[in-house]
């Protein structure tokens, strides 16, 4: 933190789309603001192009939005910590919050307000039974796509497995929206799914009229990106396409909700009113840790109601 302040009028927990829209609202109205952001938004690493939010063309990846969105929160200067955040406590106006840094011991921050824009942890497949040697292909270069709503027209004339670490019926989703623009469509469903793969699973695929295998995934082969790609299994298979659809899972990190007595639906999601307030006073929610699509434009939009809505609130406290 620049300044070294410790009280502010809104803290926001959480650095993507939604997080930022928030703060940018509150400091153009002169509100001090601290956005606490450790580095996992998925738009820090995929960079790939956004083509269904207004006002960006020429398109630009996804992550370089990210970071025009940073460097604009500096005109209203709103503070930024790169940290995680331990816990809260406390009640309006008063919440304190413990913040793990780069710092020996964890700092204390209070506030007015919360935001809580912590999105979700996405579950992507495993290979050679690791999750993490998929994240050099995850939303990268059009070597794999995540979204429906934004990238399924991404799909228009290519040959696209579907990679499922899901549940058969988000893999027959992602089916289903690609299908329009899609040449054609495999569905891969992986054995070591966060999901268990079924006699019922194996039911509702051959039923649902798209071709489909399972197995465990050895090796990924990126021979031309976007064009020509492999996924080989442990078993001996060599699945070639153009480029891979994940289909996942998403859990919402709403941990530091509950702790304030937040409600959660069953999923997890962070229940809200149509403003993105909570059941605890002072406590606003934005972007994917609601029950939403995963879009940009939609996790922007609700940080901005947040902020307005949080704007009102400091004006009629004071």
């Amino acid at each position: 933190m620049k300044n070294k302040s410790t009280h502010f009028d809104t803290v926001v927990v959480g650095g993507g789309p939604a997080g930022i829209a928030t703060a940018m609202h509150l400091g153009y109205h002169q509100r001090k603001v601290l956005v606490i952001d450790r580095k996992t938004s998925p738009m820090q690493f995929v960079n790939t192009s956004i083509h269904n939010y207004p006002g960006i063309k020429p398109l630009i990846a996804a992550n370089a939005i990210l970071q025009k969105m940073r460097k604009e929160l500096h005109e209203f200067n709103v503070e930024t910590l790169f940290g995680n955040v331990i816990s809260i406590e406390g009640h309006t106006p008063n919440f304190q919050l413990q913040v793990k840094s780069s710092k020996p011991k964890p700092s204390t921050v209070t506030a007015k307000t919360l935001v809580l824009a912590t999105g979700i942890s996405r579950k992507h497949p495993k290979v050679d039974g690791d999750w993490k040697k998929w994240l050099p292909y995850a939303a990268k270069d059009h070597m794999s796509y995540y979204c429906p709503d934004c990238d399924s027209p991404q799909t228009a004339g290519k040959d696209v497995i579907i990679v499922n670490a899901g549940t058969v019926n988000s893999a027959l989703h992602v089916a289903r929206c690609i299908r329009p623009f899609a040449k054609r469509i495999r569905i891969f469903m992986t054995d070591d799914s966060n999901v268990p793969f079924t006699k019922d699973s194996e039911t509702i695929l051959n039923q649902s009229g798209f071709e489909w295998t399972h197995g465990l995934i050895r090796e990924i082969k990126i021979l031309e990106p976007g064009k020509r790609q492999q996924l080989l299994t442990v078993d001996g298979q060599t699945l070639e396409c153009n480029t891979f659809f994940v289909a996942w899972i998403g859990i919402p990190r709403s941990e530091l909700a509950v702790q304030l007595g937040i409600d959660v639906d069953s999923h997890g999601n962070i229940i809200t009113d149509s403003q993105g307030g909570t059941n605890v006073e002072g406590v606003w929610v934005a972007g994917d840790v609601r029950p939403m699509t995963q879009t940009v434009a939609t996790a922007v939009g609700t940080g901005v109601y947040a902020g307005v809505m949080i704007a009102h609130f400091l004006l009629a406290s004071e």
